[in-house]
């Protein structure tokens, strides 16, 4: 399941995870930076007690 949902993007993935804790994070790059487009799924790791690890990533980076 979790290979599925890669590059998906986040709001969807939260919603196929309905019903499961969820730890998100997300990547961006060092310094001041704004995230363009959709926020999307990089990885997901469905942890032992059920929970889902989800990072994510914005599809592109402008500089202020």
């Amino acid at each position: 399941m979790s290979d599925d949902l890669v590059l998906m993007p986040e709001v969807y993935a939260r919603r196929a995870l309905a019903g499961r804790p969820i730890r998100l994070q997300t990547l961006v790059p060092y310094g001041s930076w704004i995230g363009c487009g959709a926020l999307r799924v990089l990885r997901v790791k469905i942890e032992e007690d059920g929970s889902a690890d989800v990072t994510a990533g914005y599809e592109s980076y402008r500089s202020p």
